[in-house]
């Protein structure tokens, strides 16, 4: 009985030496493979803390459009006020004209000497 066991386990032992070239070629190419892949998730995640960083900047760049854009709605509101605001003065600049020319040409008609 222990012929045959040790004739068992001496099979055994010379197939792991004859597999071990084999699977250690494996094992190297699995190693291998994990390696390229741990290189690979690092610059993953490089990639994805430089694009947080973009997507907060480009956060940012929205806040300030927004604000540039309501404060761009509120000055053209102030230019349309404003721009009301001149035509009135212009109207009342003309209206104080004219009167100020009937009142110097009615100055001027007094003033003449009457012809008879």
């Amino acid at each position: 009985m222990i012929g045959a066991e040790s004739k068992e386990v001496r099979e055994e032992v010379r197939r792991w030496v004859e597999d071990g070239p084999g699977q250690l070629s494996v094992l190297a190419g699995l190693l291998h493979d994990y390696d390229r892949l741990r290189e690979r998730v690092e610059i993953a995640e490089r990639e994805q803390e430089r694009l947080r960083g973009l997507t907060y900047e480009n956060e940012q760049l929205h806040n300030r459009v927004d604000t540039a854009e309501r404060q761009c709605d509120r000055l053209r509101e102030e230019v349309g006020r404003l721009r009301a605001e001149l035509e009135q003065l212009q109207r009342e600049r003309t209206e104080v004209a004219e009167q100020l020319s009937e009142v110097m040409n009615q100055v001027l008609l007094r003033l003449r000497p009457q012809q008879v």
